[in-house]
């Protein structure tokens, strides 16, 4: 039984002798090692020249490392974290910790944005006496972009600072507007200021017949004899004769041919924009109630002849601004006489008309015959012309006059017209 305790308590202290306390187990897994991996960020990817970006180094174990770390800028260490480029272009960023590198990051540098220029526009480029005009500034950067700075600018009339950007003036004539934002100066423009009085207070509705015929055609007749009808109602409607394959054929003529596509004779057109319904005669209306009330575009014209030269200007009255107007001039002659082929009813039936008088021939066109723009601001604005018109097969100076239209700007739509006969004149009406 002796035997026995020794023998149990050799067992127990044997145990006891070969464990140890948690508190003196050393665990490898806690053991740090430190950091494995480190990143490098920038506070912006782009920035202008002269900026400056900063750089941050977190390892992998979220500790800022920034201080201890070298950053390289295309390979070369800077000082600190902190970067300023001095040209455009993008540069690579890397970073050292230890003997851990980073990951690159880019960072690109751009040209500084700068204003290059202020521009000013304004609500009306013409206004009657007593009109407000309302201008705005519009600044434009070197990077392509505009910006409005109407409230940040200030704006000048004949060099003397206004109030703020409305101005109203109180007499006739041109002023000139500029706009100065940021010390800079916008380009001058001039407003028009208009005398009412000097205009009608509206122009009367003219028409215009352009009749594609020629000796030859043997059913013009009946546009002519239709034309005549018109020219006893009314001094409103102004026919031109274009004629083709015959001895009044112009290069003029042949160049509306082209704009209008004529492919038979006789064609007429109303205003640039309607056919003469078929058969004319009976359709006489339809030319004259082209003529009918008034609108806010007319013309006057100034001619004078001397010899064969034709000198003229030409008025147009606007009673508000418009855009996209254009300008036709057409000299025409009265009174040529040349047989006529008919196979109408008209002029007696014959099938041919011995002396037929032929008027209002397109003899000369001045500006393209679709007409050329024109300005159509409020206001009058006049063009001054000079023709020999021995140049354009004209018979007898005295007998040609000067037709003028406005048109839309495809130049198929009249928006108003005039006739006057060479040396003399006719004022707005």
């Amino acid at each position: 039984m002796n035997l026995s305790k020794l023998f149990y308590f050799f067992i127990i202290t044997v145990l006891f002798s070969c464990s140890s306390p948690s508190s003196d187990v050393i665990d490898d897994s806690t053991d740090p090692a430190g950091p494995t991996s480190i990143s490098l960020t920038s506070d912006k990817s782009t920035l202008e020249v002269g900026e400056t970006v900063t750089f941050t180094v977190i390892d992998n174990e979220d500790e800022n490392v920034t201080s201890q770390s070298a950053i390289l800028i295309n390979g070369n260490s800077i000082s600190g974290s902190t970067f300023m480029p001095l040209e455009a272009g993008t540069y690579e960023a890397t970073s050292t910790y230890e003997s851990l590198v980073s990951y690159k990051v880019y960072v690109t540098a751009t040209e500084p944005v700068t204003l290059t220029s202020v521009i000013i526009s304004t609500s009306s480029n013409a206004v009657f006496i007593g009109a407000q005009v309302t201008f705005s500034a519009t600044a434009v950067y070197s990077n392509g972009t505009t910006q409005d700075k109407t409230s940040e600018s200030e704006f000048f009339i004949d060099d003397v600072l206004i109030s703020g950007n409305e101005y109203t003036s109180s007499q006739e004539g041109a002023v000139v507007a500029k706009a100065v934002f940021d010390s800079m100066s916008s380009s001058d423009i001039s407003i028009a200021v208009v005398d009412p009085s000097n205009l009608p207070s509206s122009f009367s509705k003219k028409a215009v017949v352009e009749d594609f015929t020629g000796t030859w055609c043997g059913y013009c007749p009946r546009v002519s004899y239709a034309a005549s009808l018109v020219e006893e109602q009314t001094d409103k409607v102004f026919v031109v004769g274009v004629h083709n394959g015959d001895q009044m054929a112009n290069s003029f003529g042949d160049a509306l041919e082209n704009e209008y596509s004529i492919t038979g004779f006789p064609t007429a057109y109303i205003d640039r924009a309607n056919t003469w319904t078929y058969p004319e005669p009976s359709n006489v209306d339809q030319a004259l109630n082209a003529a009918v009330g008034t609108v806010d575009v007319g013309l006057a014209i100034e001619s004078s002849l001397t010899g064969s030269i034709l000198d003229f200007k030409v008025y147009q009255g606007f009673l508000q601004n418009m855009t996209g107007v254009k300008l036709v001039v057409f000299v025409l002659e009265d009174g040529i006489l040349a047989n006529q082929s008919n196979y109408t009813s008209y002029y007696g039936g014959a099938s041919t008309v011995t002396d037929f008088e032929h008027n209002g021939v397109l003899r000369y066109s001045a500006t393209d015959v679709m007409g050329d723009p024109t300005t159509s601001t409020l206001g009058i604005h006049e063009k001054t012309f000079s023709v020999d018109l021995s140049s354009y097969d004209v018979l007898v100076p005295e007998n040609t006059g000067i037709l003028a239209m406005l048109v839309t700007q495809t130049g198929r739509v009249l928006l108003n017209a005039q006739f006057v006969a060479a040396n003399e004149n006719k004022p707005f009406d």
